[in-house]
């Protein structure tokens, strides 16, 4: 069976007509014109070109409860991982996960983006865009004691009304390490990257070798993040979506410079 690139509805039909693989992780935006559904050829992966792509479709999904930020993916069989509340931003579309932490959720344009976690009393609430896609979609929410722990380690606080943004760069190889990033436009505060622990965290160097950028304190709107690796290839997202007191997830692939 074809592997599907998450961005990339891989047969037709109805949510649920077709057999779904896995997905590695959360959203991959598409771009137009690039491999692995990351970025296209200038480096610059548009959320908003995606949304433009498709006539709609659905998404099957499973909530991933994070303790370690470095590990979006893990998706252990936890008992908080069942009940979560599911919305599609911008539409009355909302459900909520079953006992195995599964969702569906219909799409009315080719790509949206998921309120996950809303009300939840042990869950920071995270937004998460998605993509029309026969995969699984991993749809990561961290909890709320593993959150407070890694803003301690980091010494910030996020003000009342600030977002976060969770940034995976990878490559065809992986995760992408010594990925540099610009501070958001209105953020005073430069971003984190991995530094080897769930709790280590540094300012310098770029993403460590799980490939994470973590941007705090970041403007409520639609942001672009920019970054680029030692080899001059870039990192660029553009539309990504932030949500006072919230934590956005997404990824990016790296690619050659415009």
């Amino acid at each position: 069976m074809p592997r599907c690139p998450i961005a990339i509805l891989c047969c037709a039909g109805a949510l649920g007509g077709c057999i779904a693989e896995e997905d590695h992780g959360p959203f991959r935006p598409g771009g137009g014109g690039g491999t692995g559904g990351g970025s296209n050829q200038g480096g610059d992966a548009r959320l908003a070109d995606a949304a433009g792509t498709d006539g709609g479709g659905g998404v099957s999904g499973l909530v991933c409860v994070v303790t370690d930020l470095r590990a979006p993916d893990a998706c252990p069989a936890v008992a908080s991982r069942a009940g979560v509340t599911i919305a599609v931003t911008g539409t009355t579309t909302t459900t909520t996960s079953d006992t195995d932490g599964r969702f569906a959720v219909a799409l009315s344009g080719g790509i949206a983006v998921l309120g996950v976690a809303a009300g939840s009393a042990t869950l920071e609430r995270s937004r998460v865009p998605v993509a029309a896609t026969t995969a699984l979609v991993h749809t990561p929410v961290v909890t709320r004691p593993a959150w407070a722990a890694v803003l301690g380690a980091l010494g910030v606080s996020v003000p009342d009304g600030g977002g976060v943004i969770a940034l995976y760069v990878d490559d065809t190889a992986g995760p992408a390490a010594g990925v540099t990033f610009a501070a958001v436009a209105g953020s005073s505060i430069a971003p984190f990257y991995d530094d080897g622990g769930a709790l280590a965290w540094t300012q310098l160097g770029g993403t460590g070798v799980a490939g994470v950028a973590l941007f705090v304190d970041v403007p409520v709107g639609n942001v672009t993040l920019d970054g680029a690796a030692a080899d001059q290839r870039v990192a660029r997202l553009t539309g990504v979506p932030v949500v006072a007191d919230e934590i956005t997830f997404v990824r990016v692939r790296l690619a050659a410079p415009p």
